[in-house]
């Protein structure tokens, strides 16, 4: 018989998505691992694939000859981790190892190299291999041929091994079935032509399936149909999966189908659903369907370039075509009385939808259309007559309104606080026991008066509205005289006898306090437990004992924290509409699963309170910025029997000389980490296989023994960059889990380690301060030595002078004063004789006194600037006077020996231009003073004698300064003449 598909089994296209790497090449084959990695044969070559990065065999490879870049149509991973190659010129094994090996030909001595088919026998000892136009035969799992050669030369077009070690070869004209040796046992012969697929159902029995119907078999062999889905005369080329948990798959030009077998001791087949496929540009389609083991479908066409893949589940989502086929964003949706669907959007405004076609496209209401000036959307419906004449009450953006469901017509209804039209409508519910009908607005909390047909503040007894001026995105009545409310500040829980309200969220008493503040959708379960979503803290709970806490939260896998819808459905489930997604989350067992765009949905961003449960067929209508989706819960994909594994795949040093990448096999062991100067840099590529969305799963990492051992966050990015660390050794731990939040089931450890330069070597610091400690040492111990030396010398050539020199220069001074008492009139020659004898010796005295190591103190200079002062005063009978209580307490401060003589032979020079230049009589002060630096000042009082000129005196003094590196000021004074010297200690 013919099957009609009718429009509610026929899904809209969607949930298919491109896979942006393998739709680069040209696909002739896929296979998964057991580790969950994927092997891709195309038009040039081998690929291996971990969801993120494409490495050709050839760079896997560590042994053997290269695989020549020629087209793979067969591919074959076995249990011992081998992979065999079937390509047109040629068979290959490659080993776990990464050994590649040629395989002899099962007919060497043909002209004809095409591999065209390799499989697995059903007992998994050998291997079958079957080379085109010439025949078949038997390897080992190590690829030794086994067996003879057993021709067939049809064109094979499918090739199955059998649960009852039987083998199916089908080809265009007919369907053969082999023994378990590769002997013919019988042909089946289709007329018109056409392949037959063999299937085995639940007992065991042998159906063939064509692209257009299920045979069975009866004892004699002969087809009898059983189910049709397509008219003979469509031919195409179709391709079929069979081990699935529900029953075979067929793959169709546009067309995916999926069958089951009815219960009882004879399976039937049945249709369960189809699914729409992404639109191919080519007339010549050769389509190809692949399934892995994470759960997901593969369609590509061996003829073009392109990739998609989708959760191998039936359409649970159902996108709702909008008008023109253009998104649009949904706030609201309903039935009508007479079965229709109405969806209010923002974009297109009022839709409705035909009561007996729930995919058909949505068309718009032209008799429906809101009032002027406002939004057109409604933002909630009451589908009840409760407003004027039996009208529903509705909400538009702002105005409370009454809405006809047979004519469209929309109409405001009065509001005694005329502010409130303007005040923003956020939610609309009815009390299921009182049957009132409650709206949440930005100004507060308002009922709907029946009998005067207006809306009115909630003010219970009189009393003032207890929320006025508060925002409440949510009313949800409890049908026991109290409403749970939504607000920015958290839940609010009113009596609405006497208008006292219990209040949840950070600010409330402990048992009460709870991260609900943000709160935006409410839904009261019948076990008494109120559920929040929340704008930025996920999912919380208030219990029917009125304890509050968190329930599901970002860090237990929900995909954002903003929680826009909730809806229950059967079993015990709560469907959570995101940013980012439809969730399905239980409650009793912490189990939850993501949909996103992979599954089917227009959009993964769901709008607030655009959650409708269908009662026609009891589906979930889930409203996004995208459009309407129909969500069947009870078809929803169960988890991937697989749980998803963390592998490194690929190593890279890089360094100074030279970058080295190293990709990783699964049997490798793990590799030990080593930065060095000439290699700072290591990178790690990662994969989490057994993952359905291996592009949004999320990695982290740490380095025990550094940061104090926190975890740091990857994000979606599958790679991790080692470099900068000092120098030790660290255990380098990496952990990964899927967008739904399962974690992997293992963790990645690799021990690193991290070597500095010879100069940056802890040991090569501490030769350096010792050699540093060593040469100061060493430094001062010679400066020390030289000093010594050097004082040594100065006293040694002071006694000298004071000695000889200055002991003639008594006698002299001595001789010549007493030949000038020893004359009556002493000549003018024998005065100069007695003076230049006496300056004589007074200059011996100071070179003495410059060079006497003993004197480099401030107390030697201070005593010698005295006894000078106090010798040129007797002389000159001039007022001389020294302030020196500005010097510190203590005089012993030493003074080098070059600071100590230019100090006392400024001071000698300026006194000297003092008692020359100044007025006579006048005073002169001498002033010295100490601290960070020595001060000394020269000052005569009264007018100048005459005019100073820049002489051999100021040009030393500057001289003297300046070998010092220091300040000196010399000139006319307020009053006089002053010189001042600072000299830097």
């Amino acid at each position: 018989m013919l099957l009609a598909l009718r429009a509610a089994a026929a899904p809209a296209p969607g949930g298919w998505q491109p896979d942006a790497a393998l739709s680069k090449l040209m696909l002739r084959t896929l296979v998964t691992t057991p580790e969950g990695l994927m092997w891709v044969g195309t038009d040039d070559g081998v690929y291996r694939y971990d969801g993120t990065e494409l490495v050709p065999l050839n760079a896997l490879r560590r042994a053997g000859p290269a695989l020549p870049p020629v087209p793979c149509n067969q591919l074959l991973p076995l249990p011992d981790g081998s992979l065999w190659v079937g390509t047109e010129s040629g068979l290959y094994r490659f080993g776990p190892d990464g050994g590649l090996r040629a395989l002899p030909l099962p007919a060497p001595d043909q002209p004809s190299r095409y591999i065209a088919g390799v499989q697995l026998a059903a007992d998994g000892r050998h291997v079958w291999v079957y080379q085109r136009e010439v025949g078949l035969r038997r390897y080992s799992p190590q690829g030794r041929p086994a067996g003879p050669l057993l021709p067939y030369t049809a064109e094979v077009t499918d090739w199955f091994a059998a649960p009852d070690g039987t083998h199916w070869m089908v080809s265009e004209t007919h369907t053969s079935q082999l023994d378990s040796t590769g002997r013919l046992r019988r042909n089946w012969y289709p007329n018109p032509a056409e392949p037959l697929f063999p299937v085995y159902d639940p007992r065991g029995r042998i159906w063939l399936l064509s692209r257009h119907a299920a045979y069975r078999l009866d004892a004699r062999n002969q087809l009898h149909e059983a189910l049709r889905w397509a008219p003979t005369s469509q031919q195409s080329a179709s391709d079929l999966l069979r081990n699935t948990p529900t029953g075979p798959v067929l793959l169709r030009p546009g067309q995916l189908l999926q069958l089951s077998w009815t219960a009882g001791p004879a399976p039937q087949p049945r249709l369960l659903f189809s699914l729409a496929l992404p639109d191919w540009s080519t007339g010549a389609w050769n389509g190809r369907l692949r399934a892995d083991n994470a759960g997901r479908w593969w369609v590509f066409d061996s003829g073009t370039r392109g990739c998609w893949f989708r959760t191998a589940a039936p359409a649970f989502i159902q996108p709702l075509p909008g008008p023109d086929g253009q998104p649009y964003s949904v706030r609201a949706s309903v039935r009508l009385p007479d079965g229709r669907l109405l969806v209010s959007s923002y974009q297109k405004g009022l839709l409705t939808q035909a009561p007996d076609s729930p995919l058909a496209p949505l068309r718009r209401w032209p008799a429906a259309a809101l009032p002027a000036g406002n939004a057109p959307v409604l933002m909630g419906v009451v589908p009840a007559p409760l407003g004027p004449g039996g009208d529903w009450l509705a909400v538009g953006v702002f105005p409370f309104l009454h809405f006809n469901p047979h004519s469209g017509r929309i109409n405001k209804l009065p509001v005694t606080d005329q502010s409130a039209n303007n005040a923003g409508i956020l939610s609309l519910a009815r009390d299921p026991a009182s049957g009132r009908v409650w709206g949440g607005t930005r100004a507060g909390l308002y009922w709907y008066d029946a009998a005067a047909a207006t809306y009115r503040p909630f003010t219970p007894a009189g009393a003032p509205a207890p929320l006025a001026g508060r925002s409440i995105e949510d009313v949800c009545p409890d049908g026991r005289g109290h409403l749970w409310l939504a607000t920015p500040e958290g839940v609010e829980r009113l009596t609405l006898a006497t208008g006292s309200r219990t209040s949840y969220g950070p600010g409330a008493p402990a048992g009460r306090r709870a991260p609900v503040d943000g709160a935006r959708c409410l839904y009261l379960a019948p076990d008494g437990r109120l559920w929040v979503g929340t704008r930025a803290h996920g999912l919380a709970v208030i219990e029917p004992d009125g304890r509050a806490h968190p329930a599901l939260t970002l860090g237990q896998g929900l995909p954002n924290a903003s929680v826009a819808t909730i809806t229950p459905s059967p079993g015990g489930y709560l469907w959570l509409g995101t940013y980012q997604g439809l969730v399905r989350y239980h409650p009793g067992s912490g189990r939850l699963a993501i949909f996103t765009t992979a599954h089917g949905l227009a959009s993964d961003e769901c709008n607030a309170r655009a959650a409708y449960i269908d009662p026609a067929d009891g589906s979930l209508l889930i409203g996004g910025v995208a459009g309407l989706h129909r969500i069947w819960p009870d078809r929803a994909p169960a988890p991937a029997a697989a749980r998803p594994h963390l592998l490194l795949t690929r190593l890279t040093t890089f360094g100074t000389a030279a970058n080295h990448t190293r990709y990783l096999l699964p049997p490798d062991a793990r590799p030990a980490l080593h930065l060095a100067p000439d290699a700072p840099l290591v990178d790690l590529h990662l994969a989490l296989t057994h993952d359905a969305d291996p592009a949004r799963a999320r990695y982290a990492y740490r380095v025990r023994g550094w940061l104090g051992n926190r975890w740091l966050g990857l994000g979606t990015t599958p790679q991790l960059r080692l470099q900068g660390l000092p120098p030790g050794r660290y255990t380098v731990d990496i952990r990964a889990e899927t967008s739904q939040g399962v974690p992997a089931t293992n963790q990645l450890s690799l021990p690193l380690t991290v070597t500095a330069a010879w100069w940056n070597r802890p040991l090569t610091w501490v030769l350096a301060g010792l050699a540093a400690v060593a040469a100061v040492y060493l430094w001062q111990r010679g400066r020390l030595l030289r000093l010594r030396r050097e004082n040594e010398l100065r006293a040694r050539l002071a006694a000298d002078l004071h000695d000889e020199v200055g002991a003639l220069l008594t006698r002299v001074t001595m001789q010549a004063e007493l030949l000038r008492e020893l004359e009556l009139a002493p000549t003018p020659q024998l005065e100069a004789l007695v003076d230049d004898s006496r300056a004589a010796a007074s200059t011996v005295r100071d070179i003495i006194w410059s060079v006497d190591a003993g004197a480099d103190t401030l107390a030697a200079l201070v005593d010698r600037v005295q006894d000078h002062l106090d010798a040129t005063a007797r002389a000159t009978g001039r007022a001389l006077s020294l302030d020196d209580t500005a010097l510190p307490p203590t005089l012993d401060r030493p003074l080098p020996p070059a600071v100590r003589q230019h100090v006392y032979l400024v001071f000698k020079e300026a006194l000297t231009n003092a008692l020359k230049y100044s007025q006579p009589g006048t005073s002169i002060a001498v002033g010295l003073s100490g601290g960070a630096q020595l001060e000394l000042t020269v000052s005569s009082q009264g007018a100048p004698a005459a005019t100073s000129r820049a002489g051999q005196g100021l040009r030393n003094m500057r001289h003297r300064a300046a070998l010092l590196r220091a300040a000196l000021e010399a000139g006319p004074a307020p009053g006089g003449w002053r010189v001042r010297l600072r000299v830097p200690l």
